[in-house]
């Protein structure tokens, strides 16, 4: 599992520093250039928004992420915990498209999403001065299945998207009046089923911390579910 972490996080360094400087990733398709803000105002990716004193303005990149790992080695556990498996499940299915699926006809195996709820998800984000997140999830499933993800892939040889990385139509704004931050994302545009709104809620910290508090979203029976919670790190 170390091994996979330092891959982890490995890759996503290489892949973010790309996304930043193209459009691209995870199949968004918005471009545009960067308008000059008022002083004061930074471009979140929508619109010009207020800046915490200083807080979140980066030249960057910056990047953070937290991860869980229910195996039997427990020196590998990070600070993320899902608060709801029904939820996460929809976000696995929807957003990710690893389970949920059906494989000769009966959705069985990898297929289920029950094999994947109580397996391990690494979350991470990178922004840099254009304060443009660039988000990145990528699932194992459980401990039991893991080995066949080592010759099928966490795709688990069907069409999914895990990883996925999205680096456009990320806003980036500030909540909780200005003492926490709110990063917004859509799926995958060449994901049909995934193209629903990813939340990640800081209600209290800044850019310029080490580390803080986190919360995810996504849409569950038609609301908008926290479905797991954590300590994002920076690295």
């Amino acid at each position: 599992m170390k091994r996979i972490i330092v891959s982890f996080i490995a890759i996503y360094s290489a892949l973010v520093l790309a996304a930043c400087g193209k459009s691209g990733g995870g199949g968004n398709n918005n471009t545009g250039t960067i308008p000059n803000c008022a002083a004061g105002t930074v471009w979140n990716g929508s619109q010009c928004v207020v800046v915490n004193g200083g807080g979140n303005v980066v030249t960057g990149p910056v990047q953070f992420y937290d991860y869980n790992y229910y195996g039997n080695n427990t020196n590998y556990r990070g600070s993320l915990s899902i608060v709801n498996s029904g939820a996460y499940a929809t976000f696995l299915k929807e957003a990710l498209a690893v389970c949920g699926r059906t494989i000769w006809g009966i959705e069985a195996g990898l297929a289920k999403c029950e094999n994947w709820t109580s397996g391990s998800l690494m979350v991470s984000f990178s922004i840099d001065g254009s304060m443009r997140p660039v988000l990145r999830f990528e699932a194992y499933p459980a401990p039991n299945w893991y080995q066949y993800t080592l010759s099928l892939g966490i795709n688990a040889g069907g069409v999914a998207f895990n990883p996925l990385i999205l680096s456009n139509n990320n806003t980036f704004s500030l909540i909780n009046n200005s003492k926490g931050f709110e990063i917004r994302a859509q799926g995958s545009y060449l994901n049909g089923g995934g193209l629903r709104l990813i939340q990640v809620m800081v209600k209290e910290g800044t850019l310029a911390q080490n580390q803080f508090a986190y919360e995810l979203y996504f849409p569950h029976n038609g609301v908008a579910t926290k479905f797991a919670t954590g300590v994002f790190k920076r690295y």
